[in-house]
């Protein structure tokens, strides 16, 4: 993304990569006239399962209403959805991923992730895109919307095991868990879920979150970056735009980090107990074609 950025530009770029994203989505996707019955017992109360019209078809989605207001008080509204038979291919997808041996174990995980999602993701880059159209802004304003949009939904445990009591755990999570119970999902392989599985049931970790914010600002051409720390055991993303702030540099770039598992945190700013850049690595990258 280039160091000027203008609305003009960045629409027309915007619009270019949507477009895309439906022409090879119509080219990929399988057509499922039999769906199976819902069979996750863990949906969000405000989720609707519904029929829709798209491309001259009737398709099964679940849908979220969401409305919320990003880290400087601007509100928004939109509709997630993604299709019930999208998700259920890439559960069955993520359960059969074996990336052991990989140089780079999560980012490779990750990699795979996004790829796999990404073409599938399109109504939710057509809701998101609906909003520039109605507010044009600016690239960073446009991901700060983004990004706000899911730092809004509440966090969720993802676990690789079945999710326990309470009493099983210590400190944060026991208390979380004490708080919400719902608040968990377990038997997850990595202990993630897909970007497609996120939208199915808004329960999300802080890699589900990256991934999927890495997914869809991949998709609007963003130079993004998912960061990792063992030492934090934490997740979170990067965006390499002209702003001042925090930042890790990575072959001679400054993404500057973002957390995302809770409001209120702004681009380049993350808390006291997690900011030592030492102990954050690129783990994944998402470098934009030169136009």
């Amino acid at each position: 993304m280039s160091k000027t950025i203008n609305n003009s530009s960045f629409g027309s770029r915007v619009l270019v990569v949507v477009m895309g994203v439906l022409i090879l989505r119509s080219l990929i996707a399988l057509v499922h006239r039999t769906v199976q019955n819902n069979t996750d017992n863990n949906l969000p109360s405000n989720t609707e399962q519904i029929w829709i019209e798209k491309d001259q078809d009737s398709v099964l989605v679940f849908r979220h209403g969401r409305a919320w207001r990003n880290n400087y008080g601007t509100p928004y509204q939109t509709k997630l959805t993604v299709r019930s038979a999208d998700v259920t291919q890439a559960i069955l997808s993520h359960k059969s991923m074996n990336p052991e041996g990989l140089t780079s174990f999560w980012g490779e995980l990750y990699a795979q992730m996004a790829l796999e999602s990404g073409p599938k993701l399109d109504l939710i880059l057509d809701a998101f895109y609906q909003i520039y159209q109605q507010q044009p802004m600016s690239a960073e304003l446009f991901a700060e919307m983004v990004v706000s949009c899911i730092q809004n939904i509440p966090y969720a445990l993802v676990f690789k095991e079945a999710c326990q009591d309470p009493e099983q755990y210590q400190d944060w999570i026991q208390e979380l868990l004490r708080e919400c119970p719902d608040c968990c999902l377990g038997d997850q392989p990595f202990g993630l879920q897909t970007p497609l599985g996120f939208m199915q049931n808004l329960k999300g970790d802080c890699d589900t979150r990256t991934v999927f914010l890495f997914s869809v600002l991949s998709a609007f051409n963003y130079d993004v970056a998912i960061l990792n720390s063992d030492v934090y055991r934490h997740s979170i993303l990067g965006l390499n735009l002209p702003a001042a702030g925090q930042y890790k540099l990575f072959r001679g770039k400054k993404y500057l980090v973002w957390e995302t598992t809770a409001p209120n945190h702004i681009m380049g700013v993350l808390p006291p107990q997690i900011n030592n850049m030492n102990f954050w690595d690129v783990v994944l990258t998402h470098a934009p074609e030169l136009n």
